[in-house]
C-alpha cells in the first residue's frame, strides 16, 4: 500500500510536470498565432475579457481546498458515504456558482464593449465573443471542479492533468486550423471553448465508472468554509498585488511592462519546479489521516529533498540567465528601463523561497487544519500590500518596492508555516525543519548574487549563447544543489541512488 501512494505521488509528480512543459509550449505558439492572424487589438479584447471571466474566481471562496481538506480521511477510510455527503455539497456549490456565473457573464458581456472603449468591434460582436469564450468556464462550474477535487484528493491528479494536456493540444490544433481555414476570431474562440468541454465530460464518465456516490437529499455543510473564504481572498490579494500596486501608485505604466517580463520569466520557473510536488498534498492527507507520523516525516523530508535540489538549480540558472534574456526578449524596446538586475534577484528569492516551502503550505491543507493556520496566509497579504504600498511611494524605483515588499511577506509566510507544522503535525522536528531552511536559503541567496554578478563578465548576443551558458549554468548550480541536498537529506539521497541501481 506503501509503495503503491509513493508510485501514486511519482507519476502524479511526471504528469504535474508534462502539464507544464505543454501548457508553455502552447501558451508561447497560441498568442504568437493569433496575434499574427489577427493583430494585437483582436488578440486582446479576447485576453481581456477571459480575465475579466476570471474575477469571479474571487467568490469560489477557496472551497476547493476546504473539501480536499474534509475528503482525505473518509477516503482513507473508504467511507463512501462520507466521501459523498462532502462530493456533493462541493457540487451544490459550484451548482450555484454556475448560475452566478451565467448571469456575471451577461452582464460582463453587455458592459465590456463600454468598459473597455472597443471600437474596432461591434455590440453584438463583443457580446457573442463574450459568451463564447465563458463556454469552458460555465462547464467547468457544472462538474468538472466537482471532480477534479475528488480526483486530487484521491491523489488521482494524473487523470486531471492528462486530461488537460490532451485538451491543451486538441484546443493548439483546433485554433491553427480554423485560422487556417480562414475563419473569423469569433468562431475561433468558439471552437477553442468546445474543445475545453471536452474535459468535463472526461471527468464526469471517469466518476461514474471508477466512485460510488451515494446519492442524499441531506444538505452536508463542508466545515472551515468561512476560513477557506478568508485564505481565498489573502491568496487573490498576495497573487494580484503588485502588478495593482505598480498601476495605481508607481505614476508610470512602464512599470508594469517591466514587471511583467520578469515575472513570465519567474512565474515558468516556479511552475516547473512545483510540478515535481504533484500528489504531495494528498500523499500527506492519507498518511495524517492513518496516523502514520514517522512515514509522513519520511514523505515530507523526501519532498523536501526533491524541492532543494529543483529550486536551487532552476532558481540559480535563472539568476544568471535571466538579464541576458530580458536583454534579448526586449531588443529594440527602448521606453523603459528593463535592466533590474537588484529587482530579478528579490523577486527570484521571493519565488524560490515559496517553492522550498511548499511542503510546509500542504500540511495544514492536508491534515485539515486551514482554520488554526490561517494567519499565515492573512499575515502574508497584509505585509505583502501594506510594505508595497509604502515602499512603491518613498523608494526611487517602484519596482524595488513590489519586490520587497513580496519578498518580506514569503519569508513571514515560510517561518509562520515550519513553526505551526513543526509543533503541530511534525512534532518535535522544528530544530532539523528550522536549520534545513536557513541553510538552503543561505545557500540560495549566494548562488543567486554570484550568478548576477558572473553574468557581467560574459557576452551573451543571441539565443544559440544563451543557450549554451544555461546547459553550463545548471550542471554548476545542479552540483551545488546536489551537495546541499546530499547534506541535509542523506538518508533521501541514498533511497534514490538504490532504486536507480535496482533498475
Amino acid at each position: 500500500m506503501k509503495d503503491q501512494r509513493i508510485k501514486r505521488a511519482n507519476i502524479n509528480a511526471a504528469s504535474t510536470l508534462i502539464h507544464q512543459l505543454v501548457s508553455t509550449l502552447c501558451g508561447l505558439v497560441i498568442p504568437w498565432i493569433m496575434i499574427d492572424s489577427f493583430g494585437s487589438v483582436a488578440y486582446g479584447v479576447t485576453v481581456s475579457v477571459a480575465q475579466f471571466l476570471s474575477y469571479i474566481t474571487l467568490f469560489e471562496g477557496g472551497i476547493g481546498r476546504v473539501a480536499r481538506g474534509a475528503l482525505y480521511k473518509p477516503l482513507a477510510q473508504r467511507n463512501e458515504l462520507e466521501i459523498s455527503k462532502v462530493y456533493l455539497a462541493v457540487k451544490r456549490f459550484f451548482r450555484i456558482m454556475g448560475v452566478a456565473f451565467i448571469g456575471y457573464t451577461l452582464i460582463l458581456a453587455v458592459l465590456y464593449k463600454y468598459i473597455a472603449d472597443v471600437k474596432e468591434f461591434s455590440f453584438w460582436y463583443i457580446f457573442a465573443l463574450v459568451v463564447f469564450i465563458s463556454i469552458g468556464r460555465f462547464a467547468e462550474y457544472m462538474g468538472g471542479i466537482t471532480n477534479i477535487t475528488l480526483f486530487n484528493a484521491d491523489q488521482k491528479q494524473y487523470i486531471v492533468y492528462g486530461a488537460i494536456v490532451v485538451s491543451n493540444i486538441l484546443n493548439a490544433a483546433t485554433v491553427v486550423i480554423l485560422i487556417k481555414l480562414g475563419c473569423d476570431i469569433l468562431w475561433v474562440k468558439l471552437g477553442s471553448s468546445l474543445v475545453f468541454v471536452l474535459k468535463p465530460v472526461f471527468y464526469s464518465l471517469y466518476l461514474k465508472k471508477n466512485y460510488n456516490i451515494i446519492k442524499s437529499k441531506e444538505k452536508t455543510k463542508l466545515p472551515n468554509r468561512w476560513t477557506g473564504l478568508g485564505q481565498h481572498m489573502a491568496y487573490f490579494i498576495q497573487n494580484n498585488t503588485d502588478i495593482m500596486v505598480l498601476t495605481i501608485l508607481a505614476g508610470d505604466i512602464s512599470y508594469v511592462a517591466v514587471y511583467s517580463v520578469y515575472f513570465l520569466v519567474i512565474s515558468s520557473i516556479r511552475n516547473i519546479t512545483s510540478s515535481f510536488t504533484g500528489g504531495m498534498e494528498a500523499l500527506f492527507g492519507d498518511m495524517y489521516a492513518k496516523d502514520e507520523h514517522d512515514a509522513l516525516y519520511s514523505a515530507y523530508r523526501r519532498f523536501k529533498m526533491i524541492l532543494t535540489l529543483i529550486t536551487v538549480t532552476l532558481f540559480g540558472v535563472t539568476a544568471f540567465l535571466i538579464l541576458p534574456f530580458v536583454k534579448l526578449y526586449t531588443a529594440g524596446v527602448d521606453d523603459a528601463n528593463y535592466y533590474q538586475p537588484v529587482f530579478a534577484i528579490l523577486l527570484i528569492l521571493a519565488e524560490a523561497i515559496n517553492c522550498i516551502g511548499l511542503p510546509c503550505f500542504n500540511l495544514p491543507i492536508a491534515a485539515n487544519k486551514l482554520k488554526e493556520s490561517r494567519m499565515g496566509a492573512y499575515g502574508e497579504a497584509f505585509i505583502n500590500i501594506t510594505l508595497s504600498c509604502i515602499l512603491v511611494v518613498i523608494l526611487d524605483n517602484p519596482l524595488l518596492g513590489v519586490a520587497v515588499g513580496t519578498l518580506i511577506a514569503s519569508v513571514f509566510k515560510n517561518f509562520f508555516y515550519l513553526i505551526f507544522t513543526a509543533k503541530n503535525i511534525l512534532k518535535g522536528k522544528f530544530i532539523s525543519m528550522l536549520t534545513g531552511f536557513l541553510l538552503t536559503l543561505t545557500v540560495l541567496f549566494a548562488v543567486c548574487i554570484l550568478s548576477i554578478w558572473a553574468v557581467g563578465y560574459i557576452t551573451i548576443n543571441n539565443y544559440f549563447v544563451w543557450a549554451l551558458y544555461g546547459a553550463a549554468g545548471i550542471a554548476v548550480c545542479g552540483a551545488l544543489a546536489f551537495i546541499l541536498s546530499a547534506s541535509l537529506y542523506p538518508d533521501k539521497i541514498k533511497s534514490v541512488g538504490k532504486i536507480l541501481k535496482r533498475r
